[in-house]
């Protein structure tokens, strides 16, 4: 009995995943993006060939806002994909960033019975126990958590974090159709290959499974809080580890204000904002590690002008060899020199293309002498600068790393911050002790000896294997054995059309002949056990080649696809 319900749990998980795959096609067509869905094999079959009809108030906005209002639509999972595709500005132009930056990360209030049995059952133990007090109003509400205040035994105020049950279930499997449908639409729309869509739904997977691990979070406060200068007005929660689990974060309780009620341009106003860029500088400059989501409802402000940064599930990292990066590119920046900037861009990113170095250089600077060389700060306009920074990454094809692209977001919310708070704030004095640090570790002699070693060691290394190299190279010559390959991209795909053309007509062969077999094998009497056993035999060996020519037309379009999200999507 037992065996029967969980089969049959099985099937109807299988069932609501794909009903899921269903509505989230409809609710796809009914934001206007039909035609778009009629582009890939999948949509043509679920809609026989047509178009289906759209909203038609919806119809009436731009793209950009019913995109936004698609992925509102779709629910949490594609809600924090709208706000991480919100930092991609090499790939989305400014209207559509603009559109992104408005999904908000709102839900409904969970009970207090649910959150109750939620952190009894993380903590094992019953809530009277673990706290002294927990307020069953809930602090915040968000798609992935809720907060509540509390007091330990010990009488610390505290918050509690709390996941929402289900949550990871729900995400995990829209990260499958996600997965499916990315690869569904490189494989079917060429433009989409050029921006790597799989790509980024897979470093979206990774920064969302580290965020409903509530560990993770634990370790980037402890991480923060290691890292911070005790004399500096700015802190982090304390976390509880023994009052936190994978779904439970209990985090000590700050009391302050919203950054954004702050009165601009006050005395106040203005060591707050000095005391953020500071921190700012030193995560990215010096730690390698930033808070990535640093908005005036993350930063609360104490009667003392202390800052305390919340919400620390998303943080950036940039390496050694990346901080040296950006200071060269700061200094060349600086200094005109267009050609270092361009060397350094190319080594920071990802070309998917040949690049034209003199072409990046004329843009790099056409860029600069437009948005950096400006009277004042007032002057200085990073929303534009970003913008133009990011339409020449994407039009030499040029794809940053996911932390560069989430320091740049960062780096934009600073500087609103101090736009608007307090725009005669000195960053240029601020920041100048960390570059001149960075300057001066990168020209010490123990750094310059260290590289210097380095590079002989690799130099060393590779002339050992060139005497091999050579006589290998001389004895193919004296045998005959030296190859020469024409390059011809696009006959080299030709054998493995071929070969694809040549399997679907196998199959089709097969599965035919299969199919007729049953025909042919039907038993005409009772008793005809033989016949029955051939007729099930060939019965099955056709359908299965059948539905395999069907997956293979649906998305076999001359590109290798994943089936681990396909595997996973059934498997559950």
């Amino acid at each position: 009995m037992t065996e029967s319900n969980e089969t049959a749990s099985l099937v109807g998980i299988a069932l609501r995943d794909l009903a899921r795959l269903r509505a989230v096609t409809t609710i796809i067509a009914k934001h206007g993006f039909g035609s778009m869905l009629m582009r890939t094999p999948l949509g043509k079959r679920l809609y026989d060939g047509k178009t289906p009809d759209g909203d038609a108030k919806l119809a009436t906005l731009p793209p950009p806002v019913r995109f936004a209002k698609l992925l509102a639509a779709l629910g949490p999972t594609f809600i924090k994909l709208g706000q991480i595709l919100s930092m991609r500005k090499d790939i989305f132009s400014p209207e559509w960033i603009t559109a992104l930056e408005t999904l908000q990360d709102d839900a409904p209030r969970l009970p207090y019975d649910v959150v109750k049995s939620q952190v009894e059952k993380a903590l094992g133990g019953e809530i009277g126990e673990l706290f002294a007090f927990f307020d069953e109003e809930p602090l915040a509400t968000a798609s992935i958590a809720q907060t509540h205040r509390a007091r330990t035994k010990e009488g610390d105020e505290v918050v509690v974090k709390v996941q929402r049950p289900g949550i990871e279930a729900t995400m995990r499997s829209d990260l499958d159709l996600l997965y499916l449908g990315a690869q569904i639409l490189e494989a079917s729309i060429d433009e989409l290959q050029l921006v790597g869509l799989v790509g980024v739904i897979e470093e979206f997977e990774k920064g969302l499974i580290k965020e409903l691990n509530f560990h993770q979070e634990l370790s980037n406060l402890l991480e923060f809080q290691r890292l911070l200068e005790p004399e500096r007005k700015v802190v982090v929660p304390r976390p509880f580890p023994e009052l936190s689990a994978r779904t439970v974060l209990t985090m000590s309780f700050f009391r302050g204000r919203p950054l954004r009620k702050l009165e601009p341009k006050t005395d106040f106003t203005k060591k707050v904002v000095e005391e953020i860029v500071y921190v700012a500088l030193k995560q990215v400059l010096i730690d390698g590690v930033f808070h990535g989501d640093p908005h005036g409802g993350n930063l609360l402000v104490g009667d003392d002008g202390t800052v305390c940064m919340i919400d620390l599930g998303m943080v950036g990292r940039v390496s050694q060899d990346q901080r040296d990066d950006i200071v060269t590119l700061g200094i060349a920046a600086v200094a005109n020199d267009s050609t270092t900037v361009a060397r350094v861009l190319l080594k920071m990113g990802k070309p998917t293309q040949r690049v034209n170095l003199n072409e990046l250089k004329s843009e790099i600077e056409r860029i600069r002498s437009t948005y950096l060389v400006v009277e004042n700060f007032g002057a200085y306009d990073s929303a534009g600068f970003i913008e133009e920074f990011a339409k020449a990454a994407g039009k030499f094809r040029i794809q940053m790393a996911r932390d560069l692209g989430i320091m740049i977001k960062s780096a934009a919310t600073i500087e609103d911050i101090v736009r608007t708070l307090h725009p005669e704030v000195d960053l240029i004095g601020i920041a100048k002790p960390f570059f001149d640090q960075i300057v001066e570790r990168r020209l010490s002699p123990q750094r310059i000896l260290q590289d210097m070693v380095g590079e002989a060691a690799g130099i060393g290394s590779m002339l050992r294997t060139v005497p091999g190299q050579i006589d290998q190279l001389l004895h193919d010559f004296e045998t005959g054995n030296i190859l020469v390959r024409a390059v011809t991209p696009e006959h080299d795909e030709i054998p493995r059309y071929l070969h694809a053309f040549g399997g679907k007509v196998s199959l089709a062969a097969f599965a035919s002949s299969m199919t007729l077999a049953t025909a042919l094998c039907l038993p005409t009497a009772d008793g005809q056990t033989l016949r029955v056993t051939l007729t099930v035999f060939c019965l099955v060996s056709a359908t299965i080649s059948w539905l395999s020519l069907l997956v293979w037309h649906l998305f076999g379009r001359g590109k290798p696809m994943r089936v681990t999200p396909l595997l996973r999507f059934f498997r559950r």
